[in-house]
């Protein structure tokens, strides 16, 4: 049973440095996907101002008849790139949340997990304690059993207790006066 215990203990020390790189490597996860969903808002807002710059120095270099096609086309393009680096961002932001979620169930998880092996360990305990109290009452019993056995030994050995008569019969030495005990004086006492 100690045996046992030990390995559940192992176990759990196991899980739970399991537990603890599992939990430290979704926060460095979520850390570095928060770190890049900003690093690249911050691009597209680089972008965007330098676009806009370079539409504007474009528009000016080529003249008025151009103006309106160069804008158009430069600023549609520039949208939709707008438009692709947001859906990016979001998409990363989406996935920082999913990691974060992923953090907090993994965390709830490994607190059960302790939880589950206290629980273990205190009925383990309790299985053991049980054990040895039943093993040290049937001890008893068996050495109550043993000193029955030696007390027999020793009343056939002073010859209190012995075998009689034309059948052999067993008999027991009470003395001229016998003491009886019992609740009722039905047994009588050996002499030694």
């Amino acid at each position: 049973m100690d045996s046992n215990l030990e390995e559940v203990k192992k176990l759990l020390v196991k899980l739970a440095a399991i537990a603890n790189q599992i939990d430290a490597r979704s926060v460095e996860a979520v850390r570095r996907i928060e770190g890049s969903a900003a690093a690249l808002d911050q691009g597209r807002q680089r972008f965007n101002a330098s676009a806009e710059q370079f539409v504007g120095q474009a528009v000016r270099s080529i003249g008025e008849q151009a103006h309106d096609v160069i804008v158009q086309g430069t600023g549609q393009a520039v949208r939709q790139f707008n438009a692709q680096l947001q859906r990016s961002a979001a998409s990363a932001k989406s996935s920082a949340e999913t990691m974060r979620e992923q953090h907090n169930l993994l965390a709830r998880a490994q607190s059960m997990l302790v939880w589950k092996g206290l629980i273990a360990l205190i009925i383990g305990s309790l299985l053991a304690a049980g054990g040895s109290s039943y093993l040290v009452w049937k001890n008893m019993r068996e050495l109550k059993r043993a000193e029955f056995g030696a007390d027999i030994l020793h009343a056939t050995q002073s010859g209190s207790l012995t075998r009689c008569g034309k059948d052999n019969a067993l008999c027991a030495k009470v003395g001229k006066s016998p003491k009886r005990a019992g609740m009722q004086g039905e047994y009588l006492l050996l002499e030694d």
